[in-house]
C-alpha cells in the first residue's frame, strides 16, 4: 500500500512541477518582444496545455476508458484547428473586400 500512495504522490508531485514551469514560461512570453497575435496564440497554447495536464495527472484521466479520455480531449484538440480556420476565414473575407 505504501508503494501505490508514494507512486501516486510523485506523480502529483511531478505534475505539479510542469505547471510551475509551464506558469514560467507564460510569465517569459508576457514579456516577449513579439507581435501581440503571437503572444496571444502562445498562451493559449500553454493554457491549453495546463488544463490538459490538471485533467490527465489531478483529474486522473489516465484511469478513465479510452473513450472517456478522448471524449475530454476533444475540445482540446479541436478547438486550435477551428479558431486557425477560422482566422483564415477572416483574412480571405477580408482580402476580397478589397
Amino acid at each position: 500500500m505504501d508503494g501505490v500512495v508514494r507512486r501516486g504522490r510523485a506523480q502529483y508531485v511531478a505534475g505539479f512541477l510542469v505547471l510551475v514551469a509551464l506558469t514560467a514560461l507564460e510569465l517569459g512570453v508576457i514579456r516577449l518582444d513579439v507581435l501581440r497575435a503571437a503572444r496571444i496564440t502562445a498562451l493559449a497554447g500553454l493554457a491549453m496545455a495546463k488544463a490538459g495536464l490538471i485533467v490527465w495527472v489531478f483529474m486522473d484521466l489516465r484511469a478513465q476508458p479510452r473513450v472517456v479520455q478522448v471524449l475530454a480531449f476533444a475540445p482540446l484538440l479541436l478547438a486550435p484547428g477551428f479558431t486557425v480556420v477560422l482566422m483564415l476565414d477572416v483574412v480571405y473575407r477580408a482580402a476580397g473586400a478589397r
